[in-house]
Parts: C-alpha cells; structure tokens; sequence
C-alpha cells in the first residue's frame, strides 16, 4: 500500500490511528501539532509522535506536503482553524478527512475553507466509538461528494468506514445526535452514583438499576464510563457545545446537552484525570473514592 498520510493534530486519537494504519500497509505517516510550536511541549510531542512511528513536522506545510490523506484529529473546538491553517498547502489530487466531532455547521465552515482555498476535497468523518482499544478500525461514518472515493482507500486500509451522503454534515449530525445519549447516559449515572454513594446507598441503587435493567451488567457500564469521564471530561464538555449548536440548529433547545456538558466539566474540574495520572479507575468505588476526595462542598454539585 502506498498511500502517504498526514495528521493535523497529535494528542489522543491521532496516534491510536497511525499505528494501526501504519501496521495495515500504510507508507508513512507525517504529523503536526499546536505542541510543535511551544518550546515548553516541542520535544515531549516530537518523541511522541516518533514513537508512534510518525515523522513529526515543524508547520502544516511540511506535514501535508507529500500526503494523500490529510486527518485533521485536532480538539473540536480548534477543527476549524485547523482546516484554515492547512488549506493553503494543500493540492489537487489529496483528501483531508475531518475527524472532529464537531457541529454539521462548523463542518460546513471547514470544508469551505478548504475547498475555497485549494483544489483539495474534503470530507466530513464522524468517528463512532472510542478510538483507544480500536485504533484506526474504530467504525466511522463519511459524508461528501468525495466520501465514495475515500472509502475505497480507507478500506483497503482495513478500516470500518460507511458512506452515509453526499453532503457535508450527514455524518457529524449522526454523531451529534448520538452523542446526546452516550454522553448523556455517563453524566446521568454520574449524578444518580455519587449522589447516591453521598447518602451511602450506591450499592443500592446500582442494584435497583440492575434489577429494572438486567440485560447489562451496569457495575461494569458504571466503571467503565465513570473511567471515560474521569480522563476525557474536558473533551466531552467541549464535545456537547457542538452537540447544543447542532440541537439549535435543528430548532431544539439543548437543554440535556447542556446539563451533560456541565456535568462532564465539573468532573475534569475534579482533577480526576491527574489523580489517576492517565489511568481507569479500576473499580466504581475507586472513581466514587476519588470524587468523594476532590469534591467536598455538597453544594457544588
């Protein structure tokens, strides 16, 4: 296989994805970060990106320059300017594959900033489950007038991809709407748990869930999305702006995006994810512990 591929962004998905698709054929894997260009982070990013098997690149320009796919995998907030940043290095002939969750709106933007500016084409690719344990066969969808043609790539790639429309937000919209519930449910069992442990009936409540609900084993559903949101709370806060503004657009106040948002926040506020220093809590009451240790004040939540 060889396709050359480029990564605007570095953090947590960018690498998960090139090693896997730098074990599937892939020829090489060029990347860039925001890190590249803070003395404080440039080295630590560098080593990072290297240890992933990428060559780590000082401006965009460089990383795109010999690429056939461009994956921006930056923060939601930042996809935009990501897009704009890239744009004017990119050529006729590549595709940038925009990762980000972000709104079908912002999605829109993006791509005119690509498109407008380049002979570049774009396609919007809303990434469906959690990267890390899937790596690059994580199921994603794709939108665009170009998704027909990546997907044929992507998949010879090994990669678990659909096409979902010709329009740019299709895919994002699926995710936004999606994430309504998957974030919502952790948030929601955020609130009911530590409430619950607060008045010393967790064990309780669990199994009052468990007993209405007996098709999961929701301790282990608890630990598990407890862990998510105790190491990517920020992210998923900073994910349900673009779910609210996907929920506007659709004429519909978000008002339980917005109580997740504030929920997953007040957790990474928490500090959880220094605690555990990048690790899952490895039981419900070793989460439920560390909540109970960070947030004191009853009135906080």
């Amino acid at each position: 296989m060889s396709v050359k591929l480029a990564f605007i962004g570095f953090g947590e998905a960018g690498p998960e994805l090139a090693r896997g698709l730098l074990g599937a054929g892939a020829k090489s894997v060029a990347t860039y970060d925001i890190l590249a260009a803070d003395p404080a982070t440039r080295d630590a990013w560098r080593a990072k990106a290297e240890s992933f098997g990428a060559t780590a690149c000082d401006t965009p320009a460089e990383a795109v320059a010999e690429a056939d796919l461009i994956l921006s995998t930056v923060t939601s907030e930042r996809a935009l300017e990501a897009a704009e940043s890239a744009a004017p290095h990119l050529r006729q002939g590549q595709l940038y594959l925009d990762l980000n969750s972000c709104s079908p709106g912002k999605k829109v933007k993006a791509a005119k900033a690509v498109e407008s500016n380049s002979a570049c084409r774009y396609v919007d690719v809303a990434v469906m489950d959690t990267v890390l344990g899937r790596g690059h066969v994580v199921p994603m969808l794709l939108a665009g007038e170009a998704a027909e043609a990546v997907a044929e790539t992507m998949t010879s790639l090994g990669m678990n991809v659909e096409v979902v429309g010709t329009e740019i937000g299709q895919a994002s919209t699926i995710k936004m709407a999606r994430s309504v519930f998957m974030k919502g449910i952790e948030a929601i069992l955020c609130e009911s748990l530590v409430a619950a442990d607060r008045a010393g009936v967790a064990d309780r409540v669990l199994a009052s869930i468990q007993s209405t609900f007996p098709g999961l084993d929701w301790r282990q559903v608890a630990t598990f999305h407890m862990g998510r949101m105790a190491l990517h709370g920020k992210r998923r806060a900073i994910e349900m702006d673009s779910v609210a503004d996907t929920l506007r657009d659709l004429g519909l106040e978000p008002s339980t995006a917005l109580g997740t948002r504030d929920r997953q926040m007040w957790v990474a506020d928490l500090g959880l994810r220094e605690r555990f220093a990048g690790r899952d809590p490895e039981t419900l009451e070793e989460f439920l512990e560390a909540v109970a240790e960070k947030a004191t004040k009853p009135a906080s939540l």
